[in-house]
């Protein structure tokens, strides 16, 4: 395999990491792979967390045969442009740019690219796909899900932990941490996003991207759900059992989408860092989870999925 850092000019340059298998005389299956939300870089690392998520992907995928191509976002490590003004919408078109980029190497095909979304990154690539058709969509960890619909999945399993959080933390926490302090909270800050007209506002004395939170309130899980409904494509939907940042549940919508096109797994002990784990859930404990994976590889059933998935589309992605 071999890798090469490229750049890549769309609004902003964004500089990227490609690996091409062996035999780049060939022309391959390419997958963009798009990171989920935060300052992470292309690798998937960011201070304190050296997770490699999209790294190790990227080297998996080109064992099976494809180019990848992963990416730091605007403002973040080595690209230009400012992360804080940066929309939910301009970093779809970002994504778009890859995939155009893609085709001009000789070594791709560039009837057979396919988008690959963590977290976040699965609505960037349902979205990015409705407006520039791909060959598939592999989505990780939040497909047919709205931004909104995850960030209160995580706030209402924090006041299910904490009512059955034992001793003095416990009763400490159930009396500022309550169901109904959680959604009026909730709803004061989607409020506020809504109302702003600027790219960056402060709240709470802290700079926040305004424009791309209200960017990602525009579209509900129906308004995601149906640019599913309507995608002809290969698409794997996969969410880990022990995920505390995707709910699992949720693929049973993209499931009822009724598409022969769209397969769904959900992986036992897998969680939202694409990691096997098989502790208790917690949202509170999740920081120090993350950490103590770190060095730890993928998910083996993860890449069992991905692989077989492949393997059952020959025309589509032909396998070395």
């Amino acid at each position: 395999m071999k890798t090469m850092e490229v750049m890549v000019q769309g609004e902003y340059l964004l500089s990227a990491t490609v690996t091409i298998p062996e035999n780049e005389h060939e022309k391959h299956p390419a997958v963009v792979i798009v990171s989920g939300t935060g300052s992470a870089d292309r690798d998937g690392n960011m201070k304190g967390f050296q997770m490699n998520i999209y790294k190790e992907l990227a080297e998996f995928l080109s064992s099976l045969g494809f180019v990848t191509i992963r990416y730091d976002k605007r403002g973040v490590a080595k690209s230009k442009g400012d992360a804080y003004k940066t929309g939910m919408l301009d970093l779809v078109n970002d994504v778009i740019s890859q995939v155009e980029f893609l085709k001009t190497l000789p070594y791709v095909d560039p009837d057979r690219i396919v988008l690959l979304g963590h977290s976040e990154g699965c609505i960037l690539t349902t979205i990015a796909h409705s407006k520039s058709p791909v060959a598939g969509l592999i989505l990780l960890a939040g497909a047919g899900t709205s931004l909104k619909t995850a960030m209160q999945y995580q706030n209402m399993a924090i006041v299910e932990e904490v009512k059955t959080m034992k001793g003095v933390k416990g009763l400490l926490l159930r009396t500022l941490v309550s169901e109904k302090k959680v959604v009026e909270k909730q709803n004061k800050f989607f409020g506020a996003i809504l109302a702003s007209k600027e790219d960056v506002i402060k709240l709470q004395f802290k700079k926040f991207p305004a424009k791309w939170l209200r960017e990602h309130l525009s579209y509900t899980d129906e308004a995601i759900l149906k640019l599913l409904q309507e995608t002809d494509c290969p698409v794997l939907a996969i969410t880990g059992e022990k995920d505390v940042q995707a709910n699992a549940a949720d693929l049973q919508a993209v499931s009822s989408l009724g598409k022969d096109n769209i397969h769904c797994h959900v992986v036992k002990e897998m969680d939202h860092m694409l990691r096997q784990y098989t502790g208790e859930k917690s949202v509170l404990n999740v920081k120090k989870q993350y950490k103590n994976q770190i060095g730890k590889p993928t998910h083996p059933q993860l890449e069992e999925e991905i692989e077989k998935w492949c393997l059952s589309l020959p025309d589509f992605c032909r396998m070395k």
